[in-house]
């Protein structure tokens, strides 16, 4: 008799995780090092934070993944209390100086849509940074 108890705890518990996961999809990106200077990458979330993502020493590669409630398109990050934060922007650029040397990594934003995975391959040139598909 303990099959009633287990649909007790699914169904107190099935509300709480439905908001995160229910038309919850993630956007996957990798971005590989192909020059000769460290590429740090960051994320702008909910409008006033910065996140960082981590980095690429040259010829490695970065991998990150976010969210995306497809139902409208929302790129989220979860916090640590399990909120999702939206993402604004996501950027790589040289160690030290990536906001002033960034290249903007596109995000499917779009209603309805189950994103592609991003591939990339990028280098500082000088003082930007540029980021092409392989």
């Amino acid at each position: 008799m303990q099959f009633p108890h287990i649909l007790l705890v699914a169904a107190l518990c099935g509300p709480v995780a439905a908001p995160v996961l229910a038309g919850a999809q993630t956007l996957d990106i990798t971005v590989t090092n192909t020059g000769s200077e460290t590429l740090l990458c960051r994320a702008a979330i909910a409008h006033w934070f910065s996140a960082e993502l981590g980095e690429a020493a040259p010829g490695d590669s970065l991998s990150f993944s976010f969210g995306v409630v497809t139902e409208t398109g929302a790129v989220f990050q979860l916090n640590e209390k399990g909120d999702q934060m939206a993402v604004q922007r996501i950027w790589c650029g040289r160690k030290g100086a990536d906001w002033p040397t960034r290249a903007e990594i596109p995000m499917e934003r779009r209603a309805g849509i189950v994103p592609a995975p991003v591939v990339l391959n990028c280098a500082v040139t000088g003082d930007k940074t540029e980021c092409t598909a392989p």
